[in-house]
């Protein structure tokens, strides 16, 4: 991974200063050159780049070779949240000073709050401001509706990894916000994509379709994702508020209210296109600096369960002349190593230059449906009945087959990682996490346990290794229901640098740096709202009270 540049700290104080600027700048905002609000706002004049801009800086992404997105992607999921679930491993451990170990340094920390929020906030506030000032242009407001549903894209990766994060004041002149809580950024949020669902749905033609890097302007599908995203949010806190979640799974599944993305066609998904030439920011890290591969923790499932999908998402690696599907455990307490017989020679994911960054798949409505099922929270369908389905369009995006005859395994645990697949590490790293665990068929449940609990057990599994390479959903799943099981971290240490339990295998957060409290003192509510110390280790709201806790060995 190659260093990011001085400048990156001061850029994100500047983005941050964007963030809580006034939208009441009408002298600094009037054009210069002649061109009144109104020409701005035909056609799209005034959103276009924006637009483009802040569609990008959801999930980092530039055109091929481009290092600076392939920097921000191994840094936001590559080598945390990726590394975290089990979906990638690293050759590199780059002097334990990354959050890859779990270490959690003010810098490390900053870039990846700029990331997650200060990129999104960049794009978002112009198109915001310049939107606000045109409240009786119908597609004014369109724009404003499609931008805020990207918001809510971006920003809820940022509040599901920070927790309280600055929501309901963003953009409202206030020079130093107070954050809300994770709380009521959900229900600012939920409430922000039922208006914006609302306003697409009377549009009558394409909006912004020049510009539109996601549906090219559809503002049926961009409906969907909204309705789609209320759908996550819902289910994803339904352990903490049944109410708020019944509410807003109801709207959701209204068919009335535009429907929810069940279908390939619909997925939301950015990459290359004939607007802008991008590719997969991954590869600069897979290819070039040869230090991302493939989890240990995916690998497990995949392997155990006979799964068509491993040949989909990665690559065979070699040692000794020998291919297979080679892992890297999380936190790889070691150095980079090139040549024969190394780590590099680890299996790859499966990417290409075409291959686009999904921002949610139609197999993830299914999998969210089961669990609103299996809980009472919806009274159509059945849980497995929706499990089975999001399995087997899981399959259908992979490109795997027909889902039928794996559906039907039982007996089938995760793999042991036995140093076999695993020979280019010193440490002889190892791991077995079959204790506890389930196979992919619905029925095939252990007696002795919590029919409910396994049930849930399963769905997020498979839910786990349709989402992939989408590692922030991973990591959420994970910390929300202890599931699925995940593979120890290799470097034993890691859990004592953010203050979690010596048996924790994964970070429950990442921190606001010191830089953050200085810039914006109001952030000295934190502590309070996450109901805990600015730390690693605090659980965020929509955590289970009841979250199992994993078998260790």
């Amino acid at each position: 991974m190659k260093n990011f540049k001085k400048l990156v700290l001061p850029a994100l104080a500047m983005a941050s200063a964007l963030v809580f600027a006034s939208c009441n700048q009408e002298d600094i905002n009037t054009s210069r050159v002649g061109v009144t609000d109104e020409e701005l706002n035909q056609g799209g004049l005034a959103y276009g780049l924006a637009m483009m801009s802040l569609q990008r800086s959801v999930m980092p992404i530039g055109v091929a070779g481009e290092t600076g997105p392939g920097n921000s992607m191994q840094v936001l999921e590559l080598i945390s949240t990726g590394n975290y679930v089990g979906y990638y491993g690293n050759n590199n451990n780059w002097n334990f000073n990354t959050e890859g170990t779990w270490t959690f340094t003010n810098g490390r920390m900053s870039i990846l709050y700029g990331l997650l929020y200060g990129d999104v906030a960049k794009s978002w506030l112009p198109i915001h401001i310049q939107a606000s000032r045109a409240k009786d242009n119908l597609q004014a407001q369109q724009v404003l509706a499609m931008a805020n549903i990207v918001k809510v894209v971006g920003w809820l990766r940022a509040t599901d990894a920070f927790g309280p994060i600055v929501y309901t004041k963003a953009g409202s002149g206030d020079i130093t916000p107070t954050p809300d809580s994770q709380q009521e950024v959900y229900k600012g949020m939920l409430a922000d994509l039922e208006k914006s669902a609302a306003v697409l749905r009377e549009a009558r033609e394409s909006v912004l379709s020049r510009n539109d890097l996601v549906y090219n302007g559809d503002a049926s599908k961009w409906v969907k994702l909204a309705n789609s995203l209320m759908l996550r949010m819902a289910v994803r806190v339904h352990f903490k508020d049944t109410a708020l979640a019944k509410e807003y799974i109801a709207k959701a599944l209204d068919a009335s209210n535009g429907g929810v993305i069940e279908t390939t066609a619909d997925e939301a998904k950015i990459g290359n296109s004939d607007k802008q030439p991008l590719a997969h920011p991954a590869l600069i890290s897979v290819d070039q600096y040869n230090e991302t591969r493939m989890g240990a923790t995916i690998w497990s499932y995949l392997q155990g369960y006979n799964d068509p999908r491993l040949e989909k998402y990665f690559t065979k690696g070699t040692y000794r002349n020998i291919p297979g599907y080679y892992f890297l455990p999380p936190t790889n307490n070691e150095p980079k190593k090139e040549g024969a017989n190394t780590a590099q020679y680890a299996s790859k994911p499966n990417f290409s230059t075409e291959t686009p960054l999904y921002w949610f798949r139609a197999s993830e409505t299914f999998f969210l449906k089961a669990e609103a099922a299996l809980y009472g929270l919806i009274s159509t369908g059945t849980a497995q009945s929706y499990y089975e389905q999001g399995v087997r369009q899981s399959f259908a995006e992979a490109g795997a087959g027909d889902a039928t005859a794996y559906l039907a395994q039982t007996g089938v645990l995760p793999a042991a990682t036995t140093v076999a697949y695993n020979p280019y590490l010193s440490s002889r790293y190892s791991d077995n996490i079959s204790s506890g665990n389930v196979s992919p068929n619905w029925n095939d449940v252990d007696a002795t346990r919590n029919l409910q609990e396994v049930q849930l057990q399963k769905i997020i599994t498979q839910k786990y290794l349709a989402l992939f390479p989408n590692a922030y959903e991973a990591w959420t799943e994970y910390r929300r229901t202890g599931y699925p099981f995940i593979m120890k971290p290799a470097d034993r240490a890691a859990a004592g640098r953010i203050d979690a339990p010596a048996d924790a295998r994964a970070p429950e957060r990442f921190v606001f740096s010191d830089q953050s409290y200085t810039t914006n003192p109001s952030l000295k509510v934190v502590p309070s709202l996450l109901g805990g110390p600015d730390k690693g280790s605090t659980k965020l709201w929509w955590v289970r009270d009841n979250r199992p806790k994993q078998p260790n060995n």
